[in-house]
């Protein structure tokens, strides 16, 4: 796949995942975040194992041999990630969620750094400096005093905690997952975490079977089909492609995302938001490297997922 391509589909993976905030703001009113989760997930699975069975077949085997990484993908990098975010944002400022979600690209670089000895060149820390300078612009609106006023909560840790589930999850399979190729990879972790969020959800709430009105119903197919399918395998084959550390960037554009698809709403654009999203792409296209990425065996499982 040419690279091109792989940053076009990783900018509308980032562009689905900021639609998640949308919809999922409107579900939440109906529906608990950890239900939400548990269908969304269900339904991806859905879609993506008669797509897997038709396209390649089902590897057993490989799903066997690579049965104890897959399911720590799945609980860490979708429930983990999922239940701690939507409930962590339930307790935090929409400030600082934005923020410590921004900090998951460096976590990621560093954690690909230390597990699969890649460096981080200048050129790519430089590229994590431009985009979290951006997100911070937007989120704070341009003010030095709202940063410095944050105060950290309960949630804020929450939020955090799902920094870090999404860094394990970018970058296990590369070390980890042996012989599996994306597609496998991606349908079991997606499935098993369905599963795990949904027997979850049966314990921990009440309106897990509970029918949603039909404008809920349309916003989880939304979230499942382009939020949790069709992105998680372009995130996945854009970590095969280029590498944990160099994808992980690109999800400093959510937050710009999700701001223009308020303006189009209806939410007013401020001169910040400008500012904040040209610091954000250059920040990706600095870290992002137009050169010819280096490509891993065709045959070697690579996965990232969560999601917003």
């Amino acid at each position: 796949m040419g690279n091109s391509l792989v940053l076009l589909q990783l900018g509308l993976t980032t562009f689905f995942w900021a639609m998640m905030f949308h919809l999922g703001k409107y579900s939440v009113a109906f529906m608990s975040p950890v239900s939400i989760g548990g269908w969304r997930f269900l339904l991806a699975g859905a879609v993506l194992a008669p797509l897997l069975h038709w396209r390649e077949g089902i590897d057993w085997a490989g799903l066997r041999r690579n049965a104890l990484p897959l399911l720590a993908m799945a609980i860490v990098g979708i429930g983990g990630f999922n239940i701690a975010l939507f409930y962590g944002l339930r307790l935090t400022s929409p400030v600082n969620g934005s923020l410590i979600i921004a900090l998951s690209p460096a976590l990621t670089a560093m954690l690909s750094a230390l597990l699969h000895r890649e460096a981080i060149g200048g050129r790519q820390l430089l590229g994590l400096g431009l985009a979290l300078a951006g997100v911070a612009v937007v989120v704070s609106h341009g003010s030095l005093a709202a940063l410095l006023a944050l105060d950290f909560t309960t949630g804020d840790l929450l939020v955090f905690l799902a920094s870090v589930a999404w860094a394990v999850y970018s970058t296990i399979p590369r070390r980890f997952i042996k012989g599996l190729a994306p597609l496998q990879v991606t349908t079991a972790t997606i499935v098993l975490g369905g599963v795990f969020m949904s027997l979850f959800a049966q314990e921990a709430v009440s309106d897990f079977f509970t029918v949603p009105p039909l404008g809920v119903v349309g916003a989880l197919l939304v979230m499942s089909l382009l939020g949790s399918a069709l992105s998680y395998l372009w995130w996945n084959d854009a970590v095969r492609q280029i590498g944990a550390g160099k994808a992980a960037v690109f999800m400093n554009l959510v937050p710009i995302f999700a701001t223009l698809i308020g303006v189009a709403l209806g939410q007013p654009v401020l001169a910040t938001h400008f500012i904040g999203a040209a610091l954000v792409v250059g920040g990706v296209l600095c870290s992002s490297n137009l050169a010819a990425p280096k490509v891993t065996a065709p045959n070697t499982g690579a996965l990232c997922p969560a999601a917003k």
